[in-house]
């Protein structure tokens, strides 16, 4: 769960931006996940990257009109360094694979970070859901997990970027174009039609 739904949900930050949808008696911001809808597609699989020890792979990539999961998945075997077990982190204190999102206007925004939400004007990339499990004769690693990106990007690129301190990765990208989240958004449809007043 990000620490921004941490008892600042809905009040604490950019209090003025819309709210876009409900989940049971809550009304929720558009940061906050994906509205009750089911996604347009965008993408999917794309590698991200692929070696002898780790492969990243984007599973699917779906819009919304308030913003675009993307499903995302990592595979490593075998350890980094022989010899016992040693953590290995980026600058930032992170082991785990992690992702950041770079617009083409020039905005970005690491995982869990909030300050797009301080600001109001995003972008956001919150972890939504993950599993992982290491382990084995190999001594892999398995990592899945859902990420929510909001808002909508602007025209142009969109990079999403993948390290994974801890197996040796830094910085592979994938690049994705906002025009084709924008038609999937368009796509995207409700679970429920619309009551009548």
């Amino acid at each position: 769960m990000p620490r921004s739904e941490r008892g600042a949900l809905g009040g604490l930050y950019a209090p003025d931006m819309p709210v876009t949808h409900n989940y049971g008696a809550r009304p929720q911001p558009e940061w906050y996940g994906p509205p009750p809808m089911v996604g347009g597609y965008v993408t999917g699989p794309l590698l991200i990257s692929q070696s002898e020890r780790v492969v990243v792979v984007v599973r699917q990539v779906l819009a919304f009109p308030s913003g675009v999961t993307i499903e995302v998945e990592g595979h490593a075997r075998g350890s980094l360094h022989a010899g016992p077990t040693r953590e290995i982190h980026d600058p930032a204190g992170h082991s785990s694979l992690r992702f950041e999102i770079q617009f083409a206007d020039g905005r970005q925004a690491a995982q869990d970070d909030e300050a797009g939400l301080q600001n109001g004007r995003g972008p956001t990339l919150f972890e939504r859901g993950s599993e992982s499990s290491s382990g084995g004769p190999e001594g892999g690693e398995d990592v899945r997990m859902t990420l929510w990106m909001w808002p909508l990007p602007p025209p142009g690129p969109v990079t999403l970027v993948c390290s994974w301190p801890s197996q040796g990765l830094d910085a592979a990208r994938a690049v994705l174009d906002a025009t084709t989240i924008g038609e999937a958004a368009d796509r995207a449809q409700p679970f429920w039609p619309a009551r009548e007043p």
